[in-house]
C-alpha cells in the first residue's frame, strides 16, 4: 500500500475527538458529590431547626453562597489544571474574592458592634465544630475529585490538589450551611476559612501521592 493510500485510509476512519468530557465530567461529579454530602449532612446532623425560618436569610444565604463561589472557581481551575498547556495559575487570584467580601463584612459588623460583644461574634459556641465538620464532609467531594483527576493529565500537581480540596470544602460548606447555626460574618470569614484551608492543604499534599506516573 502506498502512503498516500494508507493516510487517506486513516483520515476516512478518524473521528473527532471529544475534548469536553473532561469538563461535563467535572461538573457532574461535583454536582454528585454536593448531593451526596448534603445527604450526609442531613443524615447525620440534621438541618437546623429553625431552617425552615431563616434559610432566605443573609447570614445562611451568606455561607451557602461564599461556599458556592468558591466551588465554582476552584473547579474551574481544577479542571484547567488536568489538561496540559492551559494555565490555571493566572486565575488564581480569583479565588481571594470571596474571602475578601466575607471579611470585609465581618470588619464591618465588629465596627458597628460594642468590644464587649466581639468574642461572641467570633467564635460563638460552634466554632469547634465547623473545624471538624467541614474538613470531614470534604472528604466525601475530595475523593470524587481526586479518582477523575487519574482521567486527566495535570502537569501542576500540587495545584491540582489545592483547586480539588477548594472544590471540595466549598461543596461541604454548602452541605453543612444545612445544619450550622452560626449566623455572624465574623465567624463565617474567620472559622469557615480556616476550615477551606485545611481542606486545600489535605488536598495539595496527597494528591501528587496518588498520581505518580
Amino acid at each position: 500500500m502506498r502512503t498516500d493510500d494508507l493516510i487517506s485510509l486513516m483520515s476516512a476512519s478518524s473521528r473527532p475527538v471529544d475534548t469536553g468530557w473532561l469538563r461535563r465530567a467535572t461538573w457532574l461529579c461535583a454536582l454528585a458529590a454536593l448531593a451526596a454530602t448534603a445527604g450526609l449532612v442531613l443524615l447525620t446532623l440534621g438541618a437546623r431547626a429553625d431552617f425552615a425560618q431563616v434559610w432566605m436569610t443573609p447570614p445562611v444565604v451568606a455561607k451557602a453562597a461564599l461556599g458556592a463561589s468558591v466551588a465554582v472557581i476552584a473547579l474551574s481551575l481544577f479542571h484547567s489544571s488536568l489538561r496540559p498547556g492551559l494555565r490555571p495559575a493566572r486565575r488564581l487570584p480569583l479565588l481571594a474574592l470571596p474571602f475578601l467580601v466575607a471579611a470585609g463584612w465581618a470588619l464591618y459588623t465588629l465596627a458597628q458592634a460594642p468590644a464587649e460583644q466581639w468574642d461572641a461574634l467570633i467564635f460563638g459556641r460552634h466554632w469547634r465544630a465547623c473545624l471538624i465538620a467541614v474538613p470531614l464532609y470534604a472528604l466525601c467531594p475530595l475523593i470524587v475529585l481526586m479518582a477523575l483527576a487519574r482521567r486527566g493529565a495535570p502537569v501542576d500537581r500540587p495545584l491540582t490538589g489545592a483547586c480539588a480540596g477548594l472544590a471540595s470544602a466549598g461543596l461541604a460548606t454548602i452541605a453543612y450551611s444545612l445544619h450550622c447555626p452560626a449566623d455572624t460574618a465574623p465567624f463565617l470569614a474567620i472559622w469557615y476559612t480556616i476550615a477551606i484551608a485545611l481542606v486545600t492543604g489535605l488536598g495539595a499534599l496527597v494528591l501528587p501521592r496518588l498520581l505518580r506516573w
